[in-house]
């Protein structure tokens, strides 16, 4: 088979797992204990994607000092077991093997804190099928996809054109062309079609294996 790209960036939440469970609770645990009525359907969705204070500050209004304290509060239920209420999508630690196993090297960029991914990652022993780990030291020091990509394709130490992004949000396909790099848009998460384009996708994926397929291609004579 023939690469066509040496690395794969994924978003975690809604791209590698499904962990809407525990994003979901974590934010209900956060409104009860500020006496805030509990997110609609749109409201939890939305915490799949943004970081958290933005969440909160769009979700619920809260704002500085307040916003801060909510997500203080989401952590309490996510790190005590939250966190690990998911379920990978189909495919997907197949997905991990074949990159390996062709010299494909793996990045996770996500919002989500680097601690919380490795944790993650670490309970289901899968920490040595991803590379590297792109993602904001904490919950107080956001950073924006564009920086995060960034970082990771320097860490590779790779052309950006060998990169391709893969997440299901808009603010994955933004940070895709801000990085200058190939940005495919996962439709089995949180964001729509529409939306992924919008924000710039180059590529539209439905299932894991399309991934692949732009990932490895057949040699030709």
């Amino acid at each position: 088979m023939k690469k066509n790209y040496d690395a794969v960036l994924f978003d975690f939440d809604g791209t590698i797992a499904d962990t809407s469970k525990g994003i979901f609770a974590s934010a209900d645990y956060a409104a009860r204990a500020f006496g805030l009525p509990l997110p609609d359907d749109a409201g939890h969705r939305y915490f799949m994607g943004p970081p958290l204070t933005e969440s909160f500050e769009v979700i619920f209004g809260l704002k500085g000092e307040d916003a801060v304290n909510a997500v203080k509060k989401y952590r309490e239920y996510y790190t005590a077991g939250g966190m690990f209420e998911l379920e990978f999508y189909p495919g997907m630690l197949e997905f991990f093997d074949l990159l390996q196993k062709n010299g494909v090297k793996t990045a996770v960029t996500s919002s989500k804190p680097g601690m919380f991914v490795a944790q993650i990652l670490e309970h289901y022993g899968i920490a040595g099928k991803i590379d590297h780990i792109a993602c904001p030291l904490d919950d107080r020091h956001p950073e924006s996809k564009c920086s995060l990509i960034t970082r990771a394709v320097a860490h590779f130490g790779i052309d950006k054109s060998r990169a391709l992004m893969l997440g299901d949000r808009y603010l994955d396909m933004q940070g895709a062309v801000q990085a200058d790099v190939d940005g495919c848009g996962a439709l089995w998460g949180y964001g729509t079609e529409d939306e992924l384009l919008k924000a710039g996708a180059k590529f539209i994926a439905r299932r894991v294996c399309d991934v692949s397929s732009l990932v490895f291609s057949e040699e030709t004579e």
